[in-house]
């Protein structure tokens, strides 16, 4: 395959973002099928799930006295995740809404992937494709407007610029309940402890938070539920900013008519999100050793050791560990979304530009996950020898040979293992180690456009670190890379010209600006209003932050997970039968967990 097929072949691919998590494409049957079933119809049923999408708001203006019973706060509604109203709309209509989307994306792209090709048959001649690919949107509107009409899901959302405001609210609470309430300490609140060890019920003396309740009432399945809402609202984002950043995010006003307190503006649920994507980035980027996430996908336990951890953990670290997968796969899909903000930089204002260059300095931040990606693991397994038996013993070699009664034999050696698109781990031949994914053509797409356009150029403040930083780039920066993704050459070119360049020293760099701040001295930062809000509570009047977790994990226990258990859980029956297309469900769902 030529270098310029590879690389529009992989652009047509990137449209196709498939769910995170099995399942999540369920009725869509054979996704194969050039007719794929309808899961949701557009026009009325469209809406009527959409209405019901609600931003789970901040702060509410419900008073409650304080346990002391002096003064009164403000109650904080992020205790309606997990609710009956939530649950409704987030798990169950939002991801029917992913669904579909993802289903027509898939369609759309298979179509484009056909007609593009009838169209080089036709033709006989491949000298163009290099051009083809670099003019890759002009290739699609010659496909005709019909095929982006039928993805009615990501129009829907694209002409209600208020809903994408409610996700992204939404999105911002899911990841304060998940990191701040679900468990915290006196000391840290914002990490997972990754100790599996316990006592008797799993209950360390250090752990706080809603999950020990959860644990012992047994809320797991739910658990999980919620914090697969906030990857599918990532995935669902995915789908929406690959058509560009919605023009409702760009507007000073406020997205829904009336900037006004609690109800942010369009542009500030984009500051939110650019956040977001940062703190995501750096999650990825993080040294498996201190990162509890990376460690479980990275160093995965053995069959037999898996086998025996999965019958005798406890509820409580099954709510842990569903919450260490949940934020792995939030965060490799929270790559795309990075790097479609970076791909349309150039429509943002310059705060939010000076943002992503200047303080979080997302092109630094895209180079750990081409070092050392997180998507791509070695480990030692055990396999079967054992004359007849060619079947791979799993890591413990335990499997036996029906047809004799020797001892097995057994050897070891390492494998390769990727995510594929489906994001499960498939392993890789050392022969196709150097053949690009889609998560690992992410990062590189990212630093092609932070690195190639002229408004980053003019704004990115070199120095000596920065500098010595990028340069690490260059030695992977190979020909199977340029072969796969031709434009990456354009970067090898920078780079080049960067070895060269001379800059200041570290600290230094010249940020010739992007807002009248860094030539004037004078340091203007916006805040992100969403998350502060969250995180400090400072409308509600707390003291400490801890104080603000316990007062919300509290609430949510009386008013929500103390009245409902995984095992009679109507809600959950509701999944099953209207997501996972379980319409024939009966009571033996219900079983006591």
């Amino acid at each position: 395959m030529k270098a310029g097929e590879m690389a529009t072949t992989m652009a047509l691919s990137d449209r196709d973002h498939a769910a995170i998590n099995a399942g999540a494409l369920t009725k869509s049957t054979n996704t194969s099928d050039p007719n794929l079933e309808t899961f949701v119809s557009p026009g009325f049923e469209t809406q009527s799930l959409l209405s019901t999408i609600y931003a789970v708001p901040l702060i509410s203006k419900t008073s409650t006295t304080t346990s002391d019973g002096g003064g009164c706060h403000s109650k904080s509604s992020i205790d309606s995740i997990g609710s009956n109203k939530f649950m409704e709309a987030y798990c169950i209509n939002l991801e029917r809404l992913s669904v579909q989307a993802h289903v027509t994306a898939e369609r759309t792209t298979r179509q484009q992937a056909e007609n593009l090709s009838s169209d080089r048959n036709g033709a006989g001649n491949y000298s163009n494709l290099n051009q083809s690919s670099k003019n890759f949107n002009s290739v699609l509107e010659s496909l005709g407007s019909g095929l982006e009409e039928s993805e009615f899901i990501v129009e829907e959302f694209l002409e209600a610029p208020e809903k994408l405001v409610d996700l992204i609210k939404t999105l911002l609470a899911l990841e304060f309940w998940r990191t701040r309430v679900l468990f915290f300490s006196e000391e840290d609140n914002s990490n997972v402890d990754n100790d599996f060890e316990g006592g008797r019920d799993g209950v360390r003396s250090n752990d706080k938070g809603l999950a020990i309740d959860l644990a012992k009432n047994g809320n797991g399945l739910r658990v999980a539920f919620i914090l697969h809402a906030e990857t599918t609202i990532v995935s669902l984002l995915n789908l929406i900013f690959y058509r560009g950043i919605p023009h409702g995010l760009l507007d000073g006003g406020s997205a829904g008519g009336n900037a006004s307190k609690g109800n942010p503006s369009g542009d500030e649920a984009l500051l939110s999100l650019v956040d977001y994507c940062a703190r995501q980035l750096i999650f990825l980027g993080s040294p498996s050793d201190s990162n509890p996430s990376l460690q479980r996908q990275k160093y995965p336990l053995a069959a037999a050791e898996l086998a025996s951890h999965l019958q005798t953990r406890s509820r409580l670290d099954e709510i842990r560990e569903t919450v260490l997968d949940s934020s792995y796969q939030t965060a490799v899909a929270s790559v795309a979304l990075a790097r479609y903000l970076c791909e349309h930089i150039e429509e943002m204002g310059p705060s939010i530009l000076s943002r992503m260059l200047e303080l979080h300095d997302f092109l630094l931040l895209f180079i750990p996950l081409v070092e050392e990606p997180p998507w791509t693991r070695r480990r030692l397994i055990t396999v079967n020898t054992s004359k007849g038996c060619c079947e791979r013993g799993g890591d413990d070699g335990q499997r036996h040979d029906s047809g004799g009664s020797e001892k097995p034999k057994t050897t070891t050696k390492m494998i390769w293992e990727k995510l594929n698109n489906q994001n499960e781990w498939e392993e890789t031949p050392p022969s196709s180690l150097l053949h690009l994914t889609k998560n690992e053509g992410q990062p590189w797409l990212a630093i092609y456009h932070l690195t190639t356009s002229p408004i980053c150029r003019e704004s990115y403040g070199l120095d000596e670190f920065r500098k010595s930083q990028l340069m690490r780039l260059r030695k992977y920066l190979n020909e199977a890379l340029l072969d796969q993704l031709p434009v990456m050459g354009e970067v090898a070119r920078y780079l080049d010209e960067l070895s060269i360049l001379g800059v200041p020293p570290s600290g230094q760099g010249s940020h010739r600006p992007s807002s009248s701040a860094s030539s004037s001295g004078l340091l203007l930062q916006r805040v992100d209003v969403v998350r502060e809000e969250i995180l400090r509570g400072r409308d509600s009047g707390w003291n400490r932050a801890n104080e603000f977790c316990e007062e919300v994990a509290r609430r949510q226990w009386e008013d929500v997970f103390c009245k409902v258990t995984d095992s009679r859980d109507n809600e959950l029956k509701r999944i099953a039968e209207e997501v996972y297309g379980g319409a024939g469900v009966s009571n033996d769902f219900y079983v006591d967990f």
